[in-house]
């Protein structure tokens, strides 16, 4: 005996397009604003910086505006260099920030109003 191809008054073709309609909702409406934690790692390296908060005084917010990795010279070590907006009580700020591969450090290379 075949089966119904309905089902409490719905087809299989309508159910199947229910059921991609509601995937790429969920998708579309899930959070993609998480920070991976190399970036939280580097925010707060950034917080942790006296300049900083000396000349824009407690942080509000960070936006990483641009991140390059970069290979000189056709080493094998390279580095990621990154910029962040800073958004504190008193001001804005831009801060590059330098992180050598296969090293803990991080340096900051510049911080200059925008």
């Amino acid at each position: 005996m075949p089966m119904p191809s309905i089902f409490l008054g719905v087809t299989a073709k309508q159910l199947m397009i229910l059921v991609i309609v509601g995937c790429v909702a969920a998708y579309l409406f899930s959070n993609h604003d998480e920070i991976p934690p190399e970036n939280l790692a580097l925010e707060t390296f950034i917080r942790s910086q006296e300049q900083v908060g000396e000349q824009v005084g407690t942080v509000l917010g960070m936006t990483l505006v641009r991140q390059v990795v970069a290979y000189p010279g056709y080493e094998k070590t390279g580095y990621t260099r990154s910029l962040y907006t800073v958004e504190g009580e008193r001001g804005r700020l831009m801060v590059t920030l330098k992180q050598v591969d296969g090293e803990q450090g991080i340096e900051v290379t510049e911080i200059r109003s925008p």
